[in-house]
């Protein structure tokens, strides 16, 4: 019996907010809320709503559910319950002025790779791959435009930065700080659940973070997605992405993105290294005054979080099996 009850507390103990805080939590329940959300969805649009997912105005339906219970809502819970500050705080003006601006290379990343990755895919006999979220248009007006921004860039930038930049990035102390660079990107990309422009999103998830080291708060990283998708508006017409709803064979794809992919990457890249030296001195004017001293806020990021290794527990395991179930889903063809 002493056994059976020692068993039950641990059980009761993993799921309630560790302290110290841990890594690994909130991916269980962010996960939980996306399996949650898909369900609900499924049966949603099983003969509830008289238009699809795919429409603008299915998708929207899908994000906010999604963004909602797999995101929000688990992040607000622990930072409540945790007495975690998700948000961060305000330094400056400055830097979330650059941090909108380094959505241009952000853009550049997304469609080179999404191209790239397309035409490698189909090269070698793959076939198309449609992420779990996604809507088409035909005509695309201003009020149609509106929509399109807030449902694919506001609302997830908002959720994701919340979740994974605020709950998430909070589970490491100063001392394992490298190691949220690694861990947050490949989170990012497991809960993107888009096969196709999952070496991209790794790679933005990354630069996410370097942004939200640099800014101290989510609100940089909110403003890099938005600054990346208006540059899309800009730039759609000179460097766009390959629409996956036109295309079915290799020969479909146009031999001519290979002219305008790798530049762009180039381009990406020096224009990454510039905004990363720029926040990364505007970090540091703000952090020191005049006289070298340091401005140590009252709680630094990760002031409550414990090792790196106490993010891998029970909870953290059985999200990436729920997000490992979800993946073999998608990848049969079985979506929303």
């Amino acid at each position: 019996m002493d056994v059976m009850r020692s068993v039950k507390d641990h059980i009761v103990r993993a799921f309630k907010i560790p302290d110290p805080y841990n890594w690994g939590y909130p991916v269980f329940f962010g996960a939980v809320g996306f399996a949650f959300s898909y369900f609900l969805l499924k049966l949603l649009f099983a003969g509830t709503f008289d238009f699809s997912s795919t429409s603008l105005i299915g998708c929207a339906v899908t994000v906010i559910l999604l963004v909602m219970f797999a995101f929000v809502a688990p992040a607000v819970l622990i930072a409540e319950r945790g007495g975690i500050n998700i948000t961060g705080r305000y330094t400056g003006v400055g830097a979330l002025i650059l941090s909108f601006l380094s959505g241009a290379p952000i853009y550049l990343i997304k469609v080179s790779f999404h191209n790239l990755s397309v035409a490698f895919w189909l090269k070698n006999g793959g076939s198309v791959i449609f992420p779990a979220v996604f809507y088409h248009v035909g005509e695309v007006s201003g009020q149609t435009l509106l929509l399109q921004v807030l449902i694919d860039t506001v609302i997830p930038a908002f959720g994701f930065s919340l979740f994974f930049l605020g709950a998430v990035w909070q589970g490491f102390s100063e001392k394992n700080r490298r190691l949220a660079f690694v861990i947050i990107p490949l989170l990012i990309a497991l809960f993107s659940f888009d096969f196709t422009d999952i070496v991209a999103i790794f790679i933005i998830g990354l630069w996410l973070c370097i942004v939200r080291n640099h800014t101290e708060n989510i609100y940089g990283p909110i403003l890099a997605l938005i600054g990346a998708r208006l540059t899309g508006i800009l730039l759609d017409s000179i460097i766009g992405e390959i629409d996956l709803t036109t295309i079915r064979v290799y020969s479909d794809i146009p031999s001519t993105i290979y002219f305008s992919c790798i530049p762009a990457l180039i381009v990406a890249a020096i224009l990454m290294a510039f905004f990363r030296k720029t926040l990364g001195e505007f970090h540091f004017a703000y952090s020191a005054d005049i006289y070298g001293d340091n401005r140590k806020p009252d709680e630094k990021d990760g002031g409550k979080a414990g090792g790196f290794f106490k993010g891998i527990n029970l909870t953290f395991v059985l999200g990436i099996i729920i997000l490992v179930a979800m993946w073999m889903v998608l990848l049969k063809g079985i979506r929303i």
